[in-house]
């Protein structure tokens, strides 16, 4: 479990090519950037039309009881609140090295990131709930949202979290 993390980086980095190369003769419609506390990482989304958009995030789980944490949804904008701030709902799956004790009133110090194998991998469900707001220009975009994951692999459970997230679109 300790290489998790990186085979999880190496697998997800060629998908965020493979949005760019497509994106490539339409700008503007692929958007890569930071995200943090669910997970903090990377963070990538592809806008399929005005409506609708698949994001992904890989990165570590600062806050609960994960680690290494992958996820991919797809998004559908409910509301437009003006021309530049969306309201957004979406779902997908999610992959996470969960604890089933949580962090259990002990600190989560660098120093025990990759020796605790207490994690195991989980598989579940991620439904986001947010607000988007993109510039005038629509080449940056920052969102943050409240999401629910149901883990039913591994160690399951549900968590409720926040994730914020900046993007810049090519």
């Amino acid at each position: 479990m300790k290489y998790t993390f990186l085979v999880c980086l190496i697998s997800f980095l060629p998908l965020f090519s493979v949005f760019a190369e497509t994106s490539a003769g339409s700008s503007g419609k692929f958007g890569l950037g930071l995200t943090l506390f669910g997970p903090t990482g990377i963070s990538g989304k592809y806008v399929l039309n005005q409506k609708s958009a698949v994001e992904g995030s890989l990165g570590l789980g600062t806050i609960g009881n994960g680690k290494a944490h992958l996820h991919v949804v797809y998004l559908y904008n409910i509301m437009d609140l003006s021309p530049s701030l969306h309201m957004y709902v979406g779902g997908g799956g999610v992959y996470q090295e969960r604890n089933a004790e949580g962090n259990s009133g002990r600190g989560r110090g660098l120093g025990n990131l990759f020796r605790d194998r207490s994690h195991e991998p989980s598989l579940g469900i991620r439904a986001p709930l947010g607000l988007s707001f993109l510039t005038e220009d629509r080449r940056f975009e920052l969102s943050g949202e409240v999401h629910m994951q149901v883990f039913v692999t591994g160690k399951n459970g549900v968590d409720v979290g926040l994730a914020l997230a900046g993007r810049y679109y090519f």
